[in-house]
């Protein structure tokens, strides 16, 4: 290019200089424009980044929440059972395995069907006193020993953070529930769980591939911020690393200073993250869900600012040709023009080839669709020519044509930007295609004048497909959740759920709600005479038999836990639910399952206690009514038991015989 003293010693013409001053400050608008443009789409890709971060966080946040209630309502169930705290009373004022085997049963059942890691009896000053191996000389943790007077002190139970203690050699989680019989405390429950097998696990799931992001939890202690699940970029055993809560960069560290939502800072790394803060509800514990800035957003910002640089590329270039017009001849200028036009034109080819996005116009007067190449790919069209309106209808799935012609209708008639997808068949093509329409309208106003709607069309079948595949495996993760994987009947939150929706609506329209607790005879002898394999084959059997027994809207089958089950009887009378708990005893009767270990009898036989909330029932709150449905129920079982077994029992009042059925 010639110098500046070049051009003037050539004496440049008056208008070159109006031609160049108004390049430069079309430059400068483009680079405002530009720069405007990148900080909003900046901001926009943010905001999504945020918004997809602050979800996961908060789907874990709910699985750790409901861990840890899992954990206080069990714990709560416990203290509650005054009958275990009398068996406890019992033993420790008349020691010997009659007054012990009931309480070395209940701990191992807290330990195999209430999957607690461990499960000890303590003295009301921490001692150890049985396992459910048998008794045990030792004494409890200083923490625990600390929760359990607290525990006696308030009458309900106290929860010991996560923590590592010689005691165990893994991380674990206690609970301490005190034990009364009446008003005298007898000593406590420890309740231990392994949270690498249980908490842990809750934080390792996330939607989509990532190589850096993760979650975690921590809590305050003192002047640090201790982590306690393990992290995915350390070796560290969980609850091994400790953040002084001067680094303030960190996010964790932010998290206990007040901050929550989307937080911008460093881990522990070093490395500039993204991370979404939540507490967990009722707990010490916020969860931290982060991600690498770099890999959430330098990529995209890369990508858009080599998008967004090309126009102004074309600016400069135009600015430069018109800043040398008056050296080069118009056929060479008209040239270069050319060949700029031309490689745009590639490069926006190539651009919606990549993006699956064509152009299309409509021309309202004509009745005519004007559709570009890739446009017409998409709706699988010839190549060349425009098409007519039938054409296009015939394009268009027919369960969205209806719906899709008075969209495009609208938006024609009231002059309003077009939105829409919708589904289209293309000619000799099986799988159905989701296509994103966008459209402005175009033309003359006035009635009679001619109208357009142009705009782009995409190809979004891939975003379709995985939006589906999401909502499946949403929708297996939540049955799975619900079901009891032994038997494949309902599990016990799906039994608790249901009976409190149940128990609302029966109080609301003052209609009966049966409920049976079913026990399998002597089970613990069939699992030692005849291994846990066959044990478990027999349960099997015995939830398919209860699944056959009902059948009516509302009815449910589920396993309470171990060998017991319970199925839930809407709009059933106390006789009705009688009748029925009869028809399911000789039902399990009738299968013949051989049962050499069960004294008197030949083959397997259960159990049934029967409890009906009767629409008079002056319980007014859902939980009071369905605890009180479990407990009368379960009274109910203890009486048939103690009648000999192979029987059915309603329940009865205290002072009162039960109703018995053999």
């Amino acid at each position: 290019m010639p110098s500046l003293r070049t051009l003037r010693q050539r004496k440049a013409p008056p208008w070159f200089w109006w031609v160049l001053g108004l390049g430069l400050l079309v430059l400068a608008l483009a680079v405002w424009a530009l720069l405007a443009t990148y900080r909003d789409r900046e901001q926009r890709l943010r905001h999504q980044v945020e918004g997809e971060l602050q979800a996961i966080g908060q789907l874990q946040v709910r699985s750790v929440a409901e861990w840890r209630e899992r954990q206080t309502s069990q714990a709560m169930a416990l203290a509650d059972d005054t009958a275990f705290a009398q068996w406890v009373a019992r033993w420790i004022q008349f020691p010997g395995l009659e007054q012990e085997n009931p309480v070395r049963e209940r701990l191992r059942i807290l330990e195999e069907r209430a999957r607690y890691t461990a499960a000890y009896l303590l003295d009301a000053r921490g001692n150890l006193l049985l396992t459910p191996g048998g008794d045990v000389f030792a004494q409890a943790p200083q923490a625990e020993r600390e929760a359990l007077q607290q525990a006696l002190a308030q009458a309900e139970p106290v929860l010991v953070e996560p923590r590592n203690d010689a005691f165990f050699a893994f991380p674990f989680f206690s609970v301490l529930v005190p034990l009364y019989d009446d008003a005298t405390p007898v000593g406590g429950l420890w309740l231990v769980t392994d949270v690498r097998a249980t908490l842990f696990p809750l934080l390792e799931f996330w939607p989509t591939r990532s190589q850096t992001a993760e979650s975690f939890l921590a809590q305050r202690s003192g002047e640090e911020v201790q982590v306690l699940s393990p992290l995915k970029h350390r070796p560290d055993a969980p609850l091994g690393l400790r953040l002084p809560m001067s680094h303030t960069d960190n996010p964790a560290v932010q998290a206990f200073m007040g901050s929550r939502g989307i937080v911008y800072g460093r881990d522990y790394r070093g490395q500039p993250v993204l991370a979404a803060v939540n507490a967990v509800p009722d707990t010490p514990w916020v969860l931290v869900s982060k991600v690498d800035q770099e890999e959430a957003l330098g990529d995209h910002l890369r990508r858009e600012w080599l998008a967004l640089s090309l126009p102004l590329s074309l600016v400069v270039v135009l600015v430069g040709l018109a800043g040398t017009y008056w050296q080069w001849r118009a056929r060479l200028r008209e040239r270069a023009l050319k060949q700029e036009l031309e490689r745009n034109m590639r490069w926006l080819e190539s651009a919606q080839q990549a993006a699956s996005v064509g152009f299309f116009a409509w021309d309202a007067l004509g009745q005519e669709f004007f559709l570009s190449r890739i446009a017409r790919q998409i709706y699988g069209l010839p190549a060349a020519g425009r098409i007519g309106l039938r054409t296009w209808i015939e394009a268009l799935h027919p369960d969205d044509r209806k719906n899709v012609l008075a969209r495009h209708g609208k938006s024609m008639e009231e002059r309003m930007p077009l939105s829409a997808q919708y589904r289209i068949v293309r000619p000799g093509d099986q799988p159905l295609r989701w296509v994103q329409v966008w459209g402005e309208f175009e033309g003359d106003p006035a009635p009679g004048g001619n109208a357009w709607l142009t705009g782009t069309v995409q190809d979004i079948t891939e975003r379709k497909l995985a939006e589906e595949q999401l909502a499946n495996y949403r929708a297996a993760l939540e049955t799975q959740v619900r079901m009891d994987p032994l038997t494949l009947v309902a599990n016990r939150r799906a039994l608790d759920e249901t009976l409190a929706g149940e128990c609302k609506r029966a109080l609301r329209s003052s209609a009966p709600l049966a409920l049976l607790m079913i026990d399998v005879d002597h089970f613990k002898a069939y699992n030692d005479h005849y291994g846990h394999v066959q044990g478990d084959q027999c349960l099997r059997q015995v939830a398919q038999a209860l699944s056959a027994t009902v059948g009516r809207e509302g009815e449910l089958v589920a396993r309470y836990g171990g060998e017991e089950f319970a199925v839930l009887l809407p709009h059933t009378t106390l006789e009705q639910a009688l009748e029925q708990a009869e028809r399911v005893r000789c039902t399990i009767s009738a299968l013949g399952m051989a049962h050499a270990a069960a004294p008197g009898r030949q083959h397997v036989t259960v159990s049934i206690g029967v409890a009906c909330l009767q629409p008079q029932s002056p319980l007014a709150e859902t939980s009071a009514a369905a605890q009180a449905l479990l407990e009368q129920a379960d009274s109910a079982l203890y009486d048939a038991k103690k009648a000999g077994r192979d029987a059915v029992a309603a329940y009865a009042e205290p002072g009162t015989a039960p109703a018995l059925r053999a």
